[in-house]
């Protein structure tokens, strides 16, 4: 199955007022995930603070999974339902004021429930998130728009522990909290000044650019989604694959942000000042890769999406697995997870958004993500809430944690196997046709068009 994505373009220039709908995902994915990865970062700090022990660190650490699982579920229906903008400014206010809260916190219970009450409004980013990126933009940028989405989440990777570790080095750890919160201010603005649920309600939108975004799609598949459209999606087999492929691919990352710190200050004595620099560095391939997601899909993987999922899964497999099994010292450790390990993060999910609209309508791409990110999480939180067990007090320093990453890896190679049983789905360009003449260009509609199973579906052999 392939999707058409109309003209080959070498490059793809977002204009118009996509542009800044683009942008305010953008800033509102990051300051949403840097307000949730500097808990991480900072986890030597408020466990040491608050005497918590391994097991509490798990409970904490998971609590905010627990909350934010079944949101994901309920976010992606009702992002197709009643549009993204209000789920995305439900979560920003949440996440913003429960960040703020922080100051309040003194013990492991009250760090506990706090955790818990984020989970729930950060599950209100993921989905809608998403269905704004597939309303807003046609096929041929969906690919682009999305890897710099991922990015955006990558990029927290190279920000948090330089903002929230010199901060709580030099002051306290809660005031990290309270500077990064501060943050969710201004997107909340950019969500509710610069965005719509869909294009045409966005005041000063022209039609060209409503042509370019629509053409191919008819009025009815603009419309809310009826209820009886979103049960229909899962009798394709390739849509239950491909849920559980997104329940099972990037499920261990969740370990390494519990741990990864954890390990190098606590269990291994590396200075905070040395980790505050480290981390970014070993995420930065990461994130060049996640920028470049969409033209190595078009280049080197020839427009099949499901080749960098499995290439994914197979990186990070290898990096947790070489952690785990090979005794590995601290620096090649923290490359191993922090690197490989992250990999599958761009290559499957700057991916499985594209992928959905080969295999569905656009408007039901916010519950997909929720459904697959939705058991994601839950996957995810059993995974972080039994692995303080899996420490080995027997052992000295990282090696205390090979447990979890040995079953991480495992984890990572069982899920390329549901990726392979679903079809293949490839994104397709058309060559460039003959230029129109003067007049008839003027009324032409723009050549990016939209092809799918709810338009033509050019089927492929696949190798």
């Amino acid at each position: 199955m392939s999707v058409s994505t109309g003209t080959a373009r070498p490059s793809i220039k977002l204009d118009g007022k996509r542009r800044w709908v683009f942008y305010a995902v953008l800033y509102t994915n990051f300051v949403v995930w840097l307000d949730t990865a500097k808990f991480s970062i900072l986890t030597p700090f408020w466990a040491a603070d608050l005497g918590a022990d391994a097991g509490q660190i798990a409970a904490i650490s998971a609590a905010y999974l627990l909350g934010y699982f079944p949101m994901l579920f309920l976010a992606g229906v009702l992002a197709d339902r009643l549009g993204p903008r209000l789920m995305l400014l439900i979560c920003l206010s949440g996440v913003t004021v429960l960040g703020g809260s922080m100051a309040f916190v003194h013990t492991a219970d009250e760090m506990y429930w706090r955790n818990l009450l984020f989970g729930v409004f950060f599950g209100f980013l993921w989905a809608p998130c998403q269905r704004m990126l597939a309303v807003w933009f046609p096929p041929i940028e969906t690919a682009k728009v999305t890897a710099a989405w991922v990015a955006s989440q990558m990029i927290v990777a190279l920000a948090a522990p330089l903002i929230a570790l010199p901060i709580a080095n030099a002051f306290a750890w809660q005031d990290a909290f309270l500077v990064i919160s501060a943050l969710g201010v201004p997107a909340l603005f950019a969500i509710a000044l610069l965005t719509r649920n869909r294009p045409e309600e966005l005041p000063g939108i022209t039609a060209q650019e409503l042509a370019h975004i629509n053409v191919g799609r008819d009025e009815a598949a603009r419309a809310t989604v009826p209820f009886r459209d979103i049960v229909r999606v899962f009798r394709s087999r390739s849509v239950l694959f491909m849920v559980v492929a997104g329940a099972l691919a990037t499920t261990p990352t969740w370990l390494i942000g519990t741990w990864s710190t954890y390990g190098l200050i606590t269990l291994e004595g590396v200075d905070p000042s040395t980790v505050t620099y480290l981390v970014p560095l070993v995420s930065l391939p990461v994130i060049l890769y996640a920028f470049g997601h969409g033209r190595a899909v078009a280049g080197p993987f020839r427009g099949r999406l499901r080749t960098p999922m499995v290439l994914g899964s197979v990186l990070s497999a290898i990096g947790f697995l070489a952690a785990g099994l090979l005794g590995l010292p601290w620096l090649g450790w923290i490359f191993a997870i922090g690197t490989l390990g992250y990999m599958v993060d761009p290559l499957f999910w700057g991916s499985l958004n594209t992928y959905w609209l080969g295999v569905a309508k656009p408007e039901l791409t916010g519950t997909l993500n929720g459904v697959a990110a939705g058991l994601q999480v839950a996957c995810g939180y059993v995974l972080v809430s039994l692995s303080g067990s899996w420490l080995n007090p027997s052992k000295s320093g990282l090696d205390q944690l090979d447990s979890m990453w040995i079953i991480g890896g495992v984890i990572f190679v069982v899920s390329i196997i549901p990726v392979l049983l679903s079809k293949d789905v490839r994104i397709h360009s058309e060559p460039e046709p003959a230029p129109l003449p003067p007049l008839a260009a003027e009324v032409q509609p723009p050549t990016a068009i939209v092809e799918g199973p709810h338009g033509r579906v050019l089927p492929e052999a696949t190798a």
